[in-house]
């Protein structure tokens, strides 16, 4: 009897353990299952990859609409700034024209002038171009309309009696 009881024991232990696992049929099943939710997992995270890959392809086109937008604009506000910045210099070469024609008035050789500023006798004579050009009248005489300089201040041309205005009669009011 107690050997019978042994025997029976054992049969059952190993066979409870083992009559779940012995099926081909419900592990199959399982595998199946287990590789449709891989399956559906590795889905979703595909659709999600084409979702992103859209996204990042449309911002991309986006930016570099931005860049040819920025190129556009970045060219339009430089010509505006050289425009300007044009115009300054004009102004500021007006004013170092006209300061320099007022030392040559009173005697100063570009030499001189140039020794005092520091400057080459070069850089003096590119500013004189600058200065306003005093009006030329004809021998009948003129408008004696005033010539403004880049001060705002006016520029008078002095006639001499008989003659026309000169650079050294050019006088800032």
């Amino acid at each position: 009897m107690w050997l019978w009881w042994w025997a029976c024991a054992l049969v059952a232990f190993y066979g409870a353990g083992m009559a779940g696992n012995t099926s081909k049929v419900e592990a199959r099943r399982r595998a199946r299952e287990a590789l449709a939710r891989i399956n559906e997992s590795r889905a979703q995270r595909e659709r999600a990859n084409v979702d992103d890959a859209a996204t990042f392809m449309v911002a991309v086109g986006k930016v570099t609409e931005v860049d040819a937008w920025e190129s556009e604009r970045l060219a339009v506000v430089r010509e505006h700034v050289r425009a300007e910045a044009s115009r300054r210099r004009a102004n500021c070469g007006a004013e170092a024209g006209v300061a320099v024609a007022r030392m040559q008035q009173r005697g100063e050789t570009l030499a001189t002038i140039a020794e005092l500023a520091g400057l080459g006798i070069g850089e003096i004579r590119a500013m004189l171009r600058y200065a306003p050009k005093p009006e030329r009248h004809a021998a009948s005489g003129g408008s004696g309309a005033p010539v403004r300089d880049a001060g705002g201040g006016q520029v008078s041309t002095r006639l001499h009696a008989g003659g026309n205005a000169a650079l050294g009669d050019a006088a800032v009011v």
